[in-house]
């Protein structure tokens, strides 16, 4: 019996020590981040102290070190809990860890090797990364302003976590943590989201209060009152649930009984994504759901589909009756929210994105061929205060991509993303079973793309970092992951000779 397979069977994934360690910290670095704001001494000393621990832990046992980032990014948010004097700590980490990578293996010359992939997405990645230095120097050049240069070249920074992925994901130790790490994200973020609404549905709490304020310029999130008690709860990190919920569902669509843990996994995802009331992430959802009919029975493709309208549906019916104290379902919300997307006047924020689209084609044609490199912003009047507004938040993430870099950067990024495509593809046709776990790579790859189109999920720092998850695994042949994926199946099912949780 394998490591992965002893610990899920004699240890329930879901209970597991690790597990309720992970959920605790979910909840102490946001409740600490509340009291620590504005104390940027205290929040400085906090971070070198992690600073130091991650460097102790790196020389002990590099997987450690590893560890360590890889929880920051499912449990902290935005990665602007704490600070080091204006570098988040997601970033201070990331330095420190690429450093100490980078160190180790130029002094190790031995394995030298781990600094390179060869394989052609990661030639193709290398040539999209030059026309990002490219960017970065004409935005300079531009007179974007270096700080904003920074900002929009920080998140393309962490490809470089491509490396270390790539020869550590393959370990079972690491899977396992990450599988861990997924749990823990998704019940802690409903629970957060949850409680979140709570407050400020039942008047505990207003807006422009100090958890307000906290919420909005560390946690880097919105909360909008809808009217009738609803209120959205938007969150930087929830662009993760539409490609865990695609992944979810894609191996549920299997012809066998699932334990009820994931069910009720997948319950949390789309109760995020009711509080999160988002049209992009509900339509990539879509999208995503039917990528999952590829390879799978339409039979069980329509059950799971069904199934993820249905719940939806009665969650936010449910929370909208609740929240309006029983005189209100909600579905004429939802009806202006979709309605908006054919006519964006119906709504001011869909009304304000239509009118970035003049104002960008505008810059776009300044410099097709190259860009007008990173850091770039638009001018625009806007329609609910008739005043002059200038903003690098263009809403609109394909048109950002090709302001910014322009026809040939813009296309070997296209490069970048036809090669991920093809090689999912083409290991989803490869194999005779078990390919449900490729198929929801697939489908959490498309919706990625389709999130897009209306905000920079591409070129955010966790779109970033599950499109370098997703290319960790796809560059890796399948046998790494043979043993890997018949534990997951029998983990993960009910069937004759599968593990069970209870």
């Amino acid at each position: 019996m394998s490591t992965f397979q002893s610990i899920l069977t004699k240890e329930s994934i879901f209970l597991d020590k690790q597990t309720l360690l992970l959920f605790v910290l979910f909840f102490v670095l946001r409740i600490g981040s509340f009291f620590l704001m504005g104390h940027s001494i205290i929040q400085g000393f906090l971070v070198f102290c992690i600073i130091m621990l991650f460097a102790v832990l790196y020389f002990k046992e590099t997987h450690y070190g590893w560890y360590l980032l890889l929880g920051e990014f499912f449990l902290g948010g935005s990665g602007n809990f704490l600070e080091f004097f204006g570098l988040s700590i997601r970033t201070t980490l990331l330095i420190t860890f690429l450093f100490l990578w980078l160190v180790q293996h130029i002094v190790q010359k031995k394995r030298r090797f781990r600094l390179r992939i060869d394989h052609k997405i990661g030639y193709a990645l290398l040539a999209f990364s030059v026309f990002i230095l490219i960017s970065a120097w004409l935005g300079i050049r531009h007179g974007h302003g270096f700080h904003e240069v920074v900002a929009d070249l920080i998140p393309f920074t962490y490809f470089a976590l491509l490396l270390p992925f790539y020869h550590y994901f393959y370990k079972k130790e690491t899977q396992e943590y990450f599988v861990r790490l997924l749990f823990v994200f998704l019940l802690g973020s409903a629970i957060f989201s949850l409680l979140t609404f709570f407050i400020y549905s039942s008047g505990l709490g207003v807006i422009h209060d100090a958890f307000y304020t906290w919420f909005r310029d560390v946690a880097m999130g919105k909360i909008t009152d809808m009217g009738n008690g609803f209120f959205r709860i938007v969150t930087p990190e929830h662009l993760l649930v539409v490609p865990a919920v695609l992944m979810i569902s894609s191996l549920i669509m299997r012809n066998e009984k699932h334990h009820n843990n994931w069910y009720a996994f997948l319950f949390m995802g789309l109760l995020i994504l009711v509080f999160e009331l988002s049209r992009t992430y509900l339509l990539a959802l879509f999208v995503g759901l039917l990528v999952l009919k590829f390879k799978h029975k339409v039979k069980y493709w329509l059950k799971v589909c069904a199934m993820n309208g249905a719940i939806f549906l009665l969650l936010f019916v449910g929370t909208n009756l609740v929240a309006s104290g029983f005189s209100d379902t909600g579905l004429g919300l939802l009806g202006v929210r979709f309605a908006s997307i054919a006519q964006p006047a119906l709504e001011t924020s869909a009304y304000t994105r239509s009118q970035l689209l003049s104002p960008i084609w505008n810059l776009v044609l300044q410099h097709p061929i190259l860009g007008n490199g990173l850091g770039a912003s638009i001018t625009f009047l806007s329609p609910t205060t008739y005043a002059l507004v200038t903003t690098s938040q263009f809403d609109w993430g394909y048109f950002e991509l090709f302001a910014e870099f322009g026809l040939l950067g813009s296309i070997s990024l296209l490069v970048v993303l036809m090669l991920v495509a093809y090689e999912l593809i083409q290991k989803i046709a490869s194999l005779s079973d078990y390919h449900d776990f490729y198929v929801g790579l697939l489908a959490g790859f498309v919706s990625l793309l389709v999130m897009t189109v209306t905000a920079p999920v591409l070129f955010h720092v966790l779109g970033v970092f599950y499109f370098v998850l997703l290319l960790a695994i796809i560059m890796k042949p399948i046998t790494i992951f043979d043993e890997t994926l018949a534990t997951l199946y029998r983990i993960f099912n009910r069937s004759k000779g599968g593990v069970s949780l209870e």
